[in-house]
């Protein structure tokens, strides 16, 4: 038995093939942006707080919901990105991916970085009677260095470890804040860490009191570290950089810093991470207490890979589509140009056999009725059956009929001649008709 192939019917189902494989890449290669997200903040009233309220003000006007997430600081961040309750965490530098113990280096290879965005220096505070900060002069002392789990704390250890000073060798206070500030100075500890971006309270406390507390100045070792801890920059606070009045300090001050940076899953969306990167440059492209105006965003000392997004936005500038319409709009135009590959290979094909589709479904009808014609003419020429005048009337019926029905055809004008030789060969059968009777 022989196969016959409706060519129309192929046809249509080529187009309905290619339209679900459109469809299947639409969803799975170009993903929707989100309408939310969440970032991890640290602390009510801290640096990130106050950067994650920016980005959120920032987004918003974008058309996306901003939920900005408050945590127990840089560390916390980290832990909710990775148990992925957020989209993106500020985190501070030293605490993932690579510069992170063996243990948590499987659970960032998820992880991706959107770039750097502020300098966090050490402020390391002594009492002022304190000899040179040596690894003896800190054996055994009492230093206040943030709560378990806290940027600040996992800083100061790692600082203690290049030093070789094991953790079970000092005592490690877990007062944070104005707290840390009075223990220093009332003599319950022995120095104090802390790790800001700004001259915040405690530290200005400590700042305005340089015959109780000292500032320790890194610059002996700042090279050391740097090479030892590569997340760490050296940074200077100028002479009277604090207090131009006060003259505080009274001379530079080499201070050691890591840099916050902006972390993401790394199935963030492309446009949402250019997106974001863009928010960043707004935010903290103007100067900073330890940059220089248009240092930030920036890719430094990145301890996870970063997002390929991101990074072309950072060094190349936004992409063209942000830069002229809304998110939403760019993200959806975005979405149909990376389609256009796809739909053109199943459209050219489409394409090739559209015409002869289109020949063979207008020369079927036409055929058809040919048809009709061709049974007729077999009844008035079969000899074994010779028409009577009854049967003869019905055949002239059926192709008035016929007739009528080929005068009302609506077909292109290249094929009008086939029309006029089938009303023509209707004209000689009705005369053969004729002739019998």
């Amino acid at each position: 038995m022989r196969l016959r192939v409706n060519p129309l019917l192929l046809g249509w189902g080529l187009g309905i093939l290619g339209l679900v494989a459109l469809a299947g890449l639409w969803v799975l290669l170009v993903p929707p942006g989100p309408k939310e997200l969440r970032i991890a903040a640290g602390q009510r009233g801290g640096a990130y707080a106050a950067t994650a309220e920016a980005y959120a003000a920032a987004l918003r006007a974008q058309g996306l919901e901003a939920t900005v997430v408050h945590t127990d600081g840089a560390v916390d961040n980290l832990a909710l990105l990775r148990a992925r309750r957020v989209d993106l965490a500020l985190v501070q530098g030293g605490l993932a991916g690579t510069a992170a113990p063996a243990e948590a280096r499987e659970r960032d290879e998820g992880l991706v970085s959107l770039g750097s965005v502020f300098f966090e220096p050490a402020w390391f505070f002594v009492q002022a009677g304190m000899p040179a900060v040596t690894r003896q002069a800190l054996l055994g002392r009492r230093i206040a260095v943030g709560p378990e789990g806290s940027g600040s704390r996992a800083l100061a250890l790692a600082l203690l470890d290049a030093n070789g000073i094991p953790a079970d060798q000092v005592t490690l206070l877990s007062f944070v804040g104005m707290r840390a500030a009075t223990a220093l100075l009332d003599g319950e500890a022995d120095a104090a860490f802390f790790v800001s971006a700004q001259a915040h309270a405690p530290i200005a406390a400590l700042m305005r009191v340089p015959d109780r507390a000292r500032l320790v100045d890194f610059a002996p070792w700042a090279d050391a570290y740097a090479r030892l801890l590569p997340y760490l920059t050296p940074v200077t606070l100028p002479r009277s950089g604090f207090s131009l009045a006060e003259d505080l300090p009274e001379a530079d001050v080499r201070l050691l810093a890591p840099a916050a940076y902006v972390a993401a899953r790394a199935d963030i969306n492309p446009q949402v991470a250019a997106l974001v990167a863009g928010v960043m440059r707004r935010t903290h492209a103007d100067r900073q207490g330890f940059a220089a105006e248009g240092r930030f965003p920036a890719i430094l000392n990145q301890e996870l890979p970063v997002q390929p997004d991101a990074r072309r936005f950072i060094e190349r500038g936004p992409p063209l589509l942000q830069s002229w319409l809304p998110f939403h709009w760019a993200v959806f135009i975005d979405r149909l140009l990376v389609l256009a590959v796809p739909a053109l290979t199943v459209a050219l094909p489409l394409l090739r056999f559209a015409p002869p589709l289109w020949r063979w479904s207008v020369e079927r009808r036409i055929w058809r009725r040919y048809a009709d014609l061709a049974r007729l003419e077999g009844r008035v020429a079969d000899p074994d059956a010779p028409l009577d005048d009854a049967a003869r009337q019905e055949v002239l019926a059926r192709l008035a009929r016929l007739e009528a029905r080929v005068a009302t055809m609506t077909v292109p004008h290249a094929f009008l001649h086939r029309i006029f030789t089938l009303r023509r060969d209707i004209a000689f059968l009705r005369r053969q008709l004729a002739r019998q009777a």
